[in-house]
């Protein structure tokens, strides 16, 4: 099976939220299969997917801000 495309994601549901870094889930084909963080500071977005998202998108927005390793 392919990865469905970003924009399949209906809606995004904000997990963490500071001054430097929002993280959001989603849902495409499977629930919260999507992972988004956002980085304030540079305005850059980056897109995880899959089985390791969670931590891949933790792990991002941890380096952003330490305080994002608790969601």
């Amino acid at each position: 099976m392919r990865r469905p495309s970003v924009s399949s994601v209906k809606e995004w549901e904000v997990v963490y939220d500071s001054g430097l870094v929002r993280v959001s889930v989603g849902s495409a084909v499977f629930e919260q299969d999507y992972w988004k963080v956002e980085n304030k500071h540079v305005k850059k977005v980056f897109y995880f997917y899959g089985e390791s998202a969670w931590s891949d998108a933790r792990r991002k927005a941890s380096d952003i801000d330490f305080g994002a390793w608790n969601f």
